[in-house]
């Protein structure tokens, strides 16, 4: 459900949770007309990672050998 912003002239802006097809609020808590605001809509990954656990890459292995005894296919040597 969307979270929409709201102005109350006595009480000031405030937000609300309604159903996409909800009419807007007329009134506040406290009797006052309101007027429905725009604000920047925004949205949070939550859990675990979302990043993290569906698109990232592996890192390469690092490789303990010196770079000339490296072997063709090791991150480690330029020239793969």
């Amino acid at each position: 459900m969307p979270l929409y912003e709201y102005e109350c002239p006595k009480c000031g802006k405030f937000e609300a949770l309604q159903k996409l097809g909800a009419a807007p609020l007329r009134t506040h808590e406290c009797g006052s007309k309101v007027r429905k605001v725009m604000s920047a809509g925004s949205f949070a990954f939550k859990g675990s990672g979302f990043y993290a656990t569906d698109y990232a890459s592996k890192p390469a292995p690092a490789c303990d050998a010196p770079k000339g005894a490296a072997c063709a296919t090791c991150p480690s040597n330029g020239e793969a």
